[in-house]
This record gives C-alpha cells, structure tokens and sequence, in this order.
C-alpha cells in the first residue's frame, strides 16, 4: 500500500499573509449601544430603527455576534440586524439577526452558527463608496409596541484581506501518494 506523502509548503511569504507582518488575521470587536425598539411601525412594512455605515475602509467579514437584552419587551416586535444597501435600508437583510428574542435579559449569540461541510456563509459588510451592503441596519417588522426593549449589539469582524490573501502568494502543492 502506497502512503500519503505531505507536500512541503513553499510559497508561503510571510510579509504578504494575514495581517502583513505575522501571518495572523487582525480580529475587532465593535460595540453599538443603547438601541432600542419602535412604540408603532407603519403598516404594511418594515420600519428601519437604526443605521450604520462601514466605519472601516475595507471589507469586514462578521464571524459572529452577540446582542446584550438589558430591559425586556414581551410583545413581539420582530427585530431584524442585517445588511443594506444605504441608510434608508433598501434591500436590507436578516444575515446577522432574524427575529430577535427579546422577551428575556441576558447575552444571546446572533450570527449563523458554522455547519459541519463547512456552509455557514458569513455575512461580508462592504467598505464605505460601494453599492451594495455597505450599511448594517437594524429594522422592526411588526406593529407592535417594543419602546420599552433596551439591548445592545456588538460585532466581531476581520478583514477580508486578511482571510482571502493577495494575488501573488503562489500556490501550495497537492498531496501526492507514492
């Protein structure tokens, strides 16, 4: 029976990976306070509560989040987090938050959790000037008094450019079975 040889890694440049200087991915974390639900939301949509644009000059993978429910709201507001297109939340989403739960206090992780083949897509909040997904944007999807929810959300986010790497970092070699 032939044995797997494990190929060397040649190509790997380390000023060119991850962070520039060490290889490693730059890891943030982004809190936004004191939010809040709506009293009413207008019939027949969705009310966008909150916006924010990119405050970083690149794109931003989100790996996770958590929102933090600090006074509760027992009717059901259907609070969404997701990305859109400009501040008026045109073709905003649910990637970071579909129908918060905010019936109860406590810290509560918000992002979709990773399957086992590896397909738990992670939401990519695009740099400032660009047409699609630049703004995170938080919206209310049912009329319903919420006034009374305070909660807080914060992001863990990392460059783009540091998980997707740069054009000339070559490429590695396959496994080969001798």
């Amino acid at each position: 029976m032939a044995s797997p040889v494990i190929a060397a890694i040649t190509t790997y440049k380390h000023q060119k990976i991850g962070a520039m200087t060490s290889g490693a991915a730059r890891e943030q974390w982004i809190g936004i306070r004191g939010l809040s639900g709506a009293s009413d939301q207008d019939s027949g949509g969705n009310d966008h509560l909150y916006y924010i644009l990119n405050p970083f000059q690149q794109d931003m993978v989100i790996l996770n989040g958590y929102y933090v429910v600090t006074t509760i709201d027992a009717n059901d507001g259907d609070i969404d987090v997701g990305l859109a297109d400009d501040a008026a939340g045109t073709n905003s989403g649910a990637e970071i938050i579909d129908s918060m739960v905010h019936s109860a206090t406590g810290v509560f992780e918000c992002t979709i959790a990773q399957a086992v083949a590896g397909t738990g897509k992670k939401p990519i909040w695009k740099k400032p000037g660009t047409s699609t997904d630049s703004y995170i944007t938080v919206k209310q999807a049912t009329d319903a008094d919420v006034s009374a929810l305070r909660w807080h959300l914060f992001l863990q986010l990392v460059p783009y450019e540091d998980l997707a790497g740069y054009d000339d970092e070559g490429t590695q070699a396959a496994v080969s079975v001798a």
